[in-house]
């Protein structure tokens, strides 16, 4: 027998919820509540479907109650029920989370069908809900490899800060470190897990895409723009988790306008006259110092004290030796899979090849060594041979050196944007300008460069 529906009557007239049980009671298990406070503990207790609420209520309005009811895990359907001059109220209350609203005196015809769409939404998200954790158990998603005690310690507080719905955690690390699994690992364990988890690279575009990229624009907001607009990914991320990875590198501008989303959560599109209103958290990353960049006035220090109220330092794969091995293990048997290969073991000479590299691109070049290696060769043992484009000729590290890197700097200081500039435009020099070889001479993405290159005005 299939168990019925709960749903929850939130409404402060006593005869018209009657007229709704009696509507609903032959099919459904029917609750009720008079006031805020009674839905409140009733809908933590028993764990509606779906709730009809009313925004006029006499202890608090249905607007203020619906957020806490979208708190609520297994969140409800909410659907408004209003008096005809209270649909401008309905339709802020849509925005922020309602399916939909029924307005006073209710048409039984248009009742039937709302409940019947709102309580297959709630069985379809619930469905949803329950397979995106059963595919996050299954692909392990929040498992992290490794036994290096400031790594568990790492881990320890990103899973402590998850349990907090709006906290700022900013993961600080070299790049390739995980800085991102971190905050794949935060979302997974967060109240948010069941809404959307989105990423974007602070330093991979120009500050007019990272505009609209963030805030979307309105149709018409510049040339070039699509005709219908474009929701930004703070709105894509609603509900869920915003990532900024290396946030140091966004524009002052930028920073000062999402320090208003997160003070006031709302914000106007790019050629908008009209908020949006948002609920995420975001968590940050960055491959340097981000205080120290405050300090020098290179980003704004009250938007790092709303990013930065938890702090993540991730140890550089060098720091972490015990855990190479093991890493290459686990990557191994996914490449295996990936690619249809039986590596089954490491030969010792493999194995101290890849303990004694210096990992300059941490877990990630870690990564990319396994693939290549499994991609190319057909063995069951990962050989020293195999892992020759690691070890230098010498014997020696293939690890970058500044041994021989000198620079003089001028008595009366000079800023670090004109040393990077001056770097970039020797390597492009040196590269005949070619900026595929001087990205691979500085060993950063083609991407980057070309970002440094326009933000220096450097052309070639």
């Amino acid at each position: 027998m299939r168990q019925k529906h709960k749903i929850l009557l939130v409404d402060d007239e006593a005869p018209f919820r009657s007229a709704l049980r009696r509507l609903l009671e032959k099919s459904h298990t029917v609750l009720e509540a008079d006031t805020g406070t009674k839905a409140l503990e009733l809908a933590q207790k028993e764990e509606p479907d779906l709730i009809l609420l009313d925004i006029g209520l006499p202890d608090t309005s249905g607007l203020e109650l619906l957020p806490r009811f979208k708190e609520l895990r297994p969140s409800p359907t909410v659907v408004m029920i209003t008096a005809y001059e209270q649909v401008r109220d309905v339709v802020t209350s849509i925005k922020r989370g309602a399916f939909d609203y029924l307005v006073k005196p209710v048409d039984v015809d248009e009742f039937e069908v709302t409940i019947q769409k709102a309580l297959e939404h709630s069985g379809l998200r619930n469905e949803v809900d329950r397979l995106r954790q059963e595919v996050q158990r299954l692909r392990g998603v929040d498992h992290l490899i490794g036994q290096d005690p400031t790594f568990l310690a790492a881990q320890m507080l990103a899973v402590k800060s998850a349990q907090s719905r709006d906290a700022g955690v900013l993961i600080q690390g070299e790049s390739g470190a995980g800085k991102e699994l971190f905050a794949r690992l935060i979302h997974n364990n967060s109240p948010r897990a069941a809404y959307p988890f989105v990423a974007l690279n602070c330093a991979a575009f120009s500050r007019e895409i990272i505009e609209s990229e963030l805030f979307g624009y309105e149709k018409g907001a510049f040339t070039g723009a699509k005709i219908e607009g474009k929701s930004g990914l703070l709105q894509v991320a609603d509900g869920g988790t915003l990532f900024l990875d290396e946030v140091v590198d966004l524009h002052p501008e930028i920073q000062a306008k999402l320090l208003r989303v997160l003070e006031d959560g709302e914000f106007y599109p790019v050629g908008g006259t009209r908020k949006r209103k948002v609920d995420i958290r975001i968590v940050s990353a960055c491959n340097q110092d981000l205080w120290e960049a405050s300090e020098q006035g290179r980003f704004r220090k009250d938007l790092f004290f709303r990013l930065a109220t938890i702090r993540i330092e991730l140890p550089p794969l060098r720091q972490r030796r015990e855990d190479i091995l093991p890493l290459a293990l686990f990557f191994m048997e996914g490449f295996n899979d990936k690619y249809g290969k039986h590596f089954r073991r490491i030969s010792r000479n493999a194995e101290e090849i890849l303990l004694q590299h210096a990992w300059p691109g941490n877990v990630r070049e870690l990564r990319n060594t396994i693939e290549r290696v499994v991609l190319l060769e057909n063995d069951e043992t990962i050989l020293g041979s195999h892992l020759r484009f690691l070890a230098a000729p010498s014997g020696e590290q293939t690890a970058p050196s500044a041994e021989g890197l000198h620079i003089q700097l001028p008595e009366g200081g000079i800023s670090l944007d004109e040393i990077e500039k001056q770097i970039i435009l020797n390597a492009c020099d040196r590269c005949q300008g070619n900026k595929s070889k001087a990205a691979r001479f500085l060993r950063i993405p083609r991407h980057i460069l070309l970002y440094r290159m326009k933000k220096y005005g450097i052309e070639m």
